[in-house]
């Protein structure tokens, strides 16, 4: 979602108490024998930490069946198919469904006994079934109703459900108003697939009308009573809360998209005709980049998850912009910020949705922070970086701000859902995640996310792990800082860790040398690094020489074969140095192989050289020249049995001489710090 408004809560109209509203018959008790059956009642909840009274127990839909008649008095006739599967015996469910008059219920194709249900407090509204017999593994239901639908206010004062346009109709569900026209299990929880049917006026006050929806359009039907019936399926898992249908007049677009691969989908958009000349030609424009937006959110994130796109622009008053699973909806117009935003949530929140209402983060941080390495990578100005952008918003934004007060991941009321930490607090904490793993591996993490989680339900703590075994990190403390703290994290360093030696150049390292190491740290973000530490794995080397314990600089540990420098706190643009040396040993054969690694136990490091490894060799041993002592020196014929044999060591990455090495690394280190805040080639 885009530009939800962001209401102070407003009184609920209904009483907290629960109304119980007995409406409707059904057909005898079940026989003695299912009777006798071990079956429960399923939940009337599924526990959502928000949304206290949403979803359903005791089964999962598979896949709705809708056919929906719209009058032109703005009332609806509909019967719903609802094919479930339960994981254990039931003797009875719910379904959320908010308002309208329910005719009947059967459920397996016979009668069933229904009640309603609800507490607004809880965003409850239940319509219970009890079937004839219990049910236990698949069973459908089918779910005839009809009046007039409304929208449903959420605790922050926001509406969505069935809302009312001057020629028909939008329903937009999120998080909770599909229930207001489709009885459903309504959490983002269950997924299943749709067939949605249509049938609306052909004409709306003499112009041409549409019923639009999720998914491929099947078809479009004629009638002779002046109305068509237009058929939507959509085979991809969704949410119910990304359900959309939409009547009025409306003009529409058809198009191809050629997607990454060659793989083909159709285009459909409608654009009400009454909107405004210079939105409609924003909304041309924007649907000729489409193409261009799928390929590059291919590029990032993996291939398109839906079987069609397309848009959908009504003037309606929501006041926001909806990612409506393959055809998002738009209030009046299109920006190019709000259609990247909301084709985003294509991948994340429609493919990868929450399994809790407080996990929205992962939709809104990824559609949020998108477009900013978008315009950064379709932009030759330097200024246009992501990391700039986000920085200045966590820059700008004082730690006694409010928005700071609440957690994205750990919310406590249902009027903070579209809240600040969703949207800009979530983004940041990717940009974060970037500068703390780096990019390749930030990237990375994206990718698998979305290509291990596609089509199912996730929790905060799935994304969480996904990024510890990517980046094989503990970013517990991390995470904990950014998504379930109640303050302003810290904005994470960025630094370049470099290890050298300036012996690597020499020709030969004779038994008795001594090997000395630099490791450097470049501060080269955009807060100084504080608190930074490095290990050094020294097993290799310790065989080969003898640490010089009593050189070592302030600041530098050793424990067995481990090397620990604390670095010095570091002002952005500086760097911070150490090292340590080695006295090489007698080696015992030729060709002997030791390595030196460092290691930034810290999050945000690049290494920019962080391993020399030396191999010793056999170097003939020099001897006085003939003619006495003072002469040139001469070199052992190879094979002479001289039994004075040294070893020499070559390092595989070469170094310039120690001074120097620190300063052309730290020099080094901050060039390439200025290039890598520009993310990629640009596109286009």
């Amino acid at each position: 979602m885009f530009g939800r408004p962001r209401l102070s809560p407003v009184a609920l109209v209904a009483a907290a108490a629960v109304a119980i509203l007995p409406l409707a018959v059904g057909l005898g008790a079940a026989s003695p024998a299912a009777a006798a059956a071990p079956a429960s009642p399923g939940a009337t909840s599924i526990g959502d930490s928000l949304f206290a009274g949403i979803g359903n127990g005791g089964y999962e839909v598979d896949h709705y069946g809708v056919e929906l008649a719209y009058a032109g008095d703005g009332s609806i006739e509909a019967t719903t198919t609802i094919q479930a599967t339960a994981a254990q015996a039931l003797s009875s469910f719910s379904f959320d469904f908010e308002g309208l008059d329910v005719a009947s219920v059967t459920v397996d194709g016979q009668a069933a006994v229904f009640s309603r249900q609800s507490d607004p407090s809880r965003s409850e509204y239940k319509l219970l079934v009890t079937p004839a017999a219990p049910v236990s593994g698949s069973f459908t239901t089918v779910v005839a109703y009809s009046g007039t639908p409304t929208a449903h206010v959420d605790p922050d004062g926001s509406s969505e459900g069935w809302v009312a346009t001057s020629d028909g109709a939008t329903a937009v569900g999120q998080p909770v108003g599909t229930m207001t026209w489709l009885p459903s299990n309504n959490t983002p929880r269950d997924k299943a697939t749709y067939d949605i049917a249509l049938t609306v006026p052909t004409l709306i006050s003499g112009r041409t009308a549409a019923g639009v929806s999720n998914g491929v359009l099947v078809s479009t039907t004629p009638h002779t009573d002046g109305t068509t019936t237009w058929v939507w399926k959509q085979t991809n898992p969704m949410a119910t809360e990304l359900a959309l249908v939409s009547i009025g007049q409306y003009q529409e677009y058809r198009s191809t998209i050629t997607l990454e691969g060659g793989r083909t989908i159709p285009e459909v958009s409608f654009v009400d005709p009454t909107t405004t000349a210079a939105a409609q030609e924003d909304i041309a424009a924007l649907r000729a980049e489409l193409p261009d937006v799928l390929a590059y959110l291919e590029k990032e994130y993996g291939p398109y998850p839906g079987s069609a796109a397309g848009v959908v622009v009504d003037n309606t008053d929501l006041g926001y912009a909806l990612e409506t699973q393959d055809r998002p909806f738009f209030e009046r117009s299109i920006d190019e910020e709000t259609l990247i935003h909301e084709f985003t949530h294509q991948w994340f929140g429609d493919a990868v949705s929450p399994a809790d209402w407080n996990d929205i983060w992962l939709n809104e941080g990824p559609a949020t922070y998108t477009p900013s390495l978008y315009t950064e990578d379709h932009s030759d100005d330097p200024d246009d970086s992501t990391e700039k952008a986000w920085y200045s918003t966590w820059r700008d934004t004082p730690a006694s701000a409010a928005e700071w007060s609440t957690p994205p991941a750990a919310m406590t009321q249902p009027d903070q859902l579209f809240g600040w930490q969703v949207y800009n607090r979530g983004a940041m904490t990717l940009e974060a995640l970037r500068l703390s793993v780096t990019t390749p591996v930030f990237e990375k993490i994206m990718r698998e996310w979305f290509a291990e989680r596609k089509g199912t339900s996730v929790r905060t703590a799935d994304f969480i792990a996904v990024a510890e075994k990517v980046s094989g990190r503990d970013l517990s403390a991390f995470f904990k800082r950014w998504l379930f703290t109640g303050a302003k994290p810290a904005w994470p360093a960025t630094w370049d860790l470099g290890l050298s030696t300036p012996s690597s150049q020499a020709a030969a390292v004779r038994a008795g040398s001594r090997l000395t190491y630099v490791i450097t740290a470049t501060s080269t973000g955009d807060v100084p690094l504080a608190g930074a530490t490095v290990t050094a794995d020294l097993g290799a080397i310790s065989r080969a020489g003898t640490l010089d314990r009593a050189s070592l600089p302030s600041g530098v540990t050793v424990r067995g074969t481990t090397l620990t420098w604390v670095v010095p706190a570091t002002a952005v643009g500086s760097a911070a140095s150490t090292s340590f040396a080695f006295t090489v040993g007698p080696v015992v054969a030729s060709s002997t192989t030791a390595t030196v690694t460092v290691r930034a136990e810290t999050l945000g490091a690049t290494c920019t050289g962080c391993g020399v490894a030396h191999r010793f060799v056999a170097a003939a041993a020099t001897r006085p020249a003939p003619g006495g002592a003072g002469g040139s020196g001469a070199v052992d014929p190879a094979g002479s049995g001289d039994p004075t044999e040294t070893l020499a060591a070559t390092g595989s990455e070469p170094a310039a001489p120690l001074a120097a090495g620190a300063v052309l690394l730290a020099a080094g280190a901050l060039l390439l710090a200025a290039g890598r805040r520009r993310r990629g080639a640009r596109l286009g």
